[in-house]
Parts: structure tokens; sequence; C-alpha cells
């Protein structure tokens, strides 16, 4: 088998187009439920997300679709991962929300540890999902996922399995391999909900949050597995995370400095609110208004140092603007 290797360690024999959006930055993730039947060991999902029933897009909380098309807009996404959680536990949820990114010409994949019936498979197909991946807790009783996989198939869905480099079943191959199904071998990650559970069952974490041990599990599929993917812990920061950073940073106005990391750099104004934004409407200078004041281009912070307190701020271009530097002029 012929293999190519992309950033951050990563390689494949085969990408599903779910994957090749997702190595864009192109794919929002939208977070279906945190309720989820199962404990796997080694699940991400962070304490104040798993077992909790809301909805999320990317970072954004959702109340209502809307915010579900703001998100979308915000990074021109070109599809959606759905996931959780459990989101099959909220089909009704996730058949409406296929619906309407049908109608809206995205492509759509699905994660799933249900081994899905043909009825469900029938009605997720009908409402226009691409693309199913399925993943057994903890690779657990494998064989009773190749009827769906072999029902998403003849549905017209790509279908196969994603799952954490945790351990090697054979019957993973033999089952993908007979059904013509691809592999998405993820590198087990620590997180800050996993960590603990990770080293109590012996697992080390490396330079990048990546499990040591976990590639030599990755490299035992690639051997077995004629559709096959491997997506590294440095390649969700590197490419994955950054270029979705970047797609959303030139969404925004074009005062904003992008980063080559995606970050952008701006001026933020603090103080009074009122006063603040008449001075700035007086002075001709662009602004957009957040909670904690306005951000205005930074090269025209020195024209509105009495306007309040004026800082150089690096941020994320995302809906929780997390704040990465902050400094004070004056």
């Amino acid at each position: 088998m012929r293999f190519r290797r992309i950033e951050g360690g990563s390689f494949y024999t085969y990408l599903t187009e779910g994957c090749r959006l997702c190595r864009r930055g192109a794919k929002m993730v939208l977070f279906i439920t945190g309720k989820c039947s199962n404990s796997c060991y080694y699940c991400p999902v962070s304490d104040e997300r798993f077992g909790m029933d809301f909805v999320y897009a990317n970072e954004r909380p959702v109340v209502e679709v809307n915010d579900v098309v703001d998100e979308i807009l915000s990074m021109s996404a070109g599809g959606v991962a759905i996931t959780g959680g459990e989101p099959l536990l909220r089909s009704e949820r996730v058949m409406e929300y296929l619906e309407i990114f049908s109608r809206a010409g995205l492509h759509t994949h699905l994660y799933t540890s249900i081994a899905a019936s043909d009825n469900t498979i029938k009605k997720l197909s009908e409402k226009g999902l691409d693309e199913i991946r399925f993943h057994p807790p903890e690779l657990r009783n494998v064989r009773i996922y190749e009827k769906s996989v072999r029902g998403a198939k003849r549905a017209g869905m790509e279908a196969g399995f994603e799952i954490p480099a945790i351990s090697f079943t054979k019957e993973i191959p033999e089952i993908l391999n007979r059904n013509d199904a691809f592999l998405n071998v993820n590198e087990l990650e620590f997180s800050e909900s996993n960590m603990q559970r990770l080293m109590e069952r012996g697992w080390k974490r490396g330079e990048f949050y990546e499990a040591q041990g976990s590639l030599e599990i990755v490299e035992m599929y690639r051997d077995t597995v004629e559709k096959f993917h491997y997506c590294s812990v440095r390649f969700k920061e590197i490419a994955q995370f950054r270029r979705r950073l970047i797609r959303m940073a030139f969404n925004l106005p074009d005062f904003y400095k992008v980063t080559s990391e995606g970050t952008v750099i701006c001026g933020l104004v603090e103080g009074d609110k009122d006063k603040i934004r008449k001075i700035l409407i007086q002075r001709g200078v662009e602004f957009v208004e957040v909670n904690e004041g306005f951000e205005i281009p930074a090269e025209e912070a020195e024209r509105v140092m009495d306007a309040g307190e004026i800082f150089i701020i690096e941020r994320y271009p995302t809906y929780s603007r997390i704040v990465l530097e902050k400094h004070p002029l004056g």
C-alpha cells in the first residue's frame, strides 16, 4: 500500500470527504448533546459538557438555529461534523439539523457508538447524511457494527470506523477490508478530563499531549487496513485548528491583523461605553463593540487615548474570544 504523508506526522491511503474538509479547517463541529450511555476511560469531552444536554457549534452555545448559522458563516464552513456525547440519543435533533445542512449544501458526517439499525440508517440517509463513523466503545463487541457498516454503504453513505489507538483488535481490519470501508485512527490524546484515567492505566503523556506508545498501535492498523487514515495530535493543532482559526480571522473586519497562527491583533478600549462610542464615531475610527468595550484598529489606538483604558490585544477569532496577550498603552 502507498501512504501519503501530511502535516504533523499524519498519513493515509484514503481520505473521506469529511477528513479532506477537516484538513482545510472547513468543518464546523456540532456537539449535539453531552448525553452518552458509555463511560469510556479515554473520553476527551470536558466535565462541563459530558452528560449535559446542550448543543454547541464549535465553542458557541446554541440556543436557536441562527446560532449554528452564525457559526457556519463565521468560518465559511464547507461541512459539519456531528458529535457528542452520543448524537443518536437525540436522533430527532440530529435529523432536524441534517435537513437544514442538506438544504444548504453542506457535507455532513456523524460519529456514533451505536450499531445503528437499518431503520435509523435509512432515516439518516433520507435526511442527507453523507458519512458515518462508528466507534465501538473501548473497542469491544466490534462485530455487531458490521451490519450497520453494510447498511450505510447500501444507503449511499461513506462508512467506516473512527477509533483512538488504545489497542489492536484484529476484527476491525477484517470487517473493514471485506466491506471496502475506511478506518480513521486517532492518536490517543490526553485532555483535562481524561488525564487521570489514562495515567491510572499506565499511559504516559508526550510533548504534545499524545499518549506514548499509541503510535505503535497505529502502525499495526496501518499494516492491515486497506482504507486507512492516521490523525496525530500534532496534526489537529498545526493544521486542523490553525486553519479553522485563519478562516474565521479573515471573515472579521479588515482592520484586524491576522497572524500566521490564525490569531488576531487589534486595539481594545475599555471604560464608559457611551463616552467611548461617541469619541470613536466623532473621530471616524472603525470599531466592533464587544462585552469588554470596543475593538479598534491597533494603529488607531494612540488617537483615542482620552476615550478610556487602551490596550493592544492578541486573541482567538472564535466566539469565545480568548485573549492570549493584553498590553496596556499609556
